[in-house]
């Protein structure tokens, strides 16, 4: 379907794209939300070879185009994450394009990904999510729910796009357990606290419809969840109410998760896996913030720190 939407790039890289994208979502089991930045990224690009160069084919074109587009890139004042992400598209397609026998030579190999500077993640204090927590107002089943979303956010670290897909089958209260389907189809289990425990429970009994096959279905679609733009927005709204702080996200209840567990003494592989990241590099920003609270703890207690 995204296809479809390109009228202005060569009639040769829109069949490498459907190829591309094809195999992004059989083979490699990546998600829609995925497929569609991967798309959006090669449509970009494919647009400025047809308008910056004579050879606008995939097939045919040299390293210099491709160092060309991301100056260009980088000019538009790109983020970091985003420059990255752009240039980690470009070599995910020509490495596909090697992998066929489609190109001798993979070009994007010379291209150096830029660095991503390592931004603290915003996190909330322990006493902000006690605050949070008691803002819903449980005298309305919205209220009950909200609550309940909140404390499964916080206690398990879970994405809103894994939040939203849990089925009630994949839910085991007695061993305080959810099996989670999260990036490129991969499961695992995250544990949930007594207090997110107790607001399952409390959600599940006031629940309207027993037929649900999601934990969070759609009000609207007999058989869907509820979206994940309604959870984003409900989540934010509670987190700035709080903070005051415009820069809160749902996942920022995820970093703080991840924070207290470190702040708490638990490890880092095992805050890895909970959080589900392929490797250690991805979890290994949280480090920083403990030194930051490290850093301010020493400042305020040693007679010599200020």
């Amino acid at each position: 379907k995204y296809i479809k939407s390109i009228m202005t790039i060569n009639k040769k890289n829109i069949e490498l794209l459907e190829g591309f994208l094809d195999y992004l979502s059989k083979e490699r089991n990546f998600s829609k939300h995925t497929i569609r930045n991967y798309f959006i990224d090669l449509k970009q690009f494919s647009e400025f070879l047809y308008s910056h160069s004579t050879t606008s084919n995939f097939l045919n074109i040299d390293k210099s185009i491709i160092q060309m587009y991301i100056q260009k890139c980088s000019k538009n004042n790109y983020s970091d994450k985003t420059l990255s992400r752009k240039v980690a598209s470009i070599k995910s397609l020509f490495k596909f394009l090697m992998q066929n026998s489609l190109i001798e030579n993979n070009i994007s190999l010379m291209i150096p990904s830029p660095k991503i500077s390592k931004k603290i993640p915003n996190y909330l204090s322990r006493k902000e999510i006690d605050i949070l927590m008691s803002s819903p107002d449980l005298s309305t089943f919205k209220g009950v729910m909200h609550k309940c979303m909140l404390e499964v956010l916080y206690s398990t670290g879970l994405r809103i796009s894994e939040l939203v897909s849990i089925k009630i089958i994949d839910l085991d209260i007695k061993k305080n357990i959810i099996k989670i389907k999260g990036k490129g189809n991969k499961e695992r289990l995250v544990i949930i606290g007594k207090s997110a425990s107790d607001s399952i429970k409390n959600y599940l009994r006031l629940g309207k419809n027993s037929d649900n096959i999601y934990l969070y279905s759609s009000s609207n679609k007999l058989g869907l969840h509820i979206s994940v733009s309604y959870v984003y927005k409900m989540v934010k709204s509670y987190l700035v109410n709080i903070t005051k702080n415009e820069k809160m996200s749902p996942h920022s209840l995820r970093h703080s998760f991840a924070t207290h567990l470190l702040d708490n003494g638990a490890d880092l592989m095992s805050v890895k896996e909970l959080l589900g990241h392929e490797d250690l590099t991805s979890t290994q920003i949280y480090t920083h913030v403990s030194v930051e609270k490290m850093k301010k703890i020493y400042k305020k207690s040693h007679p010599h720190g200020k």
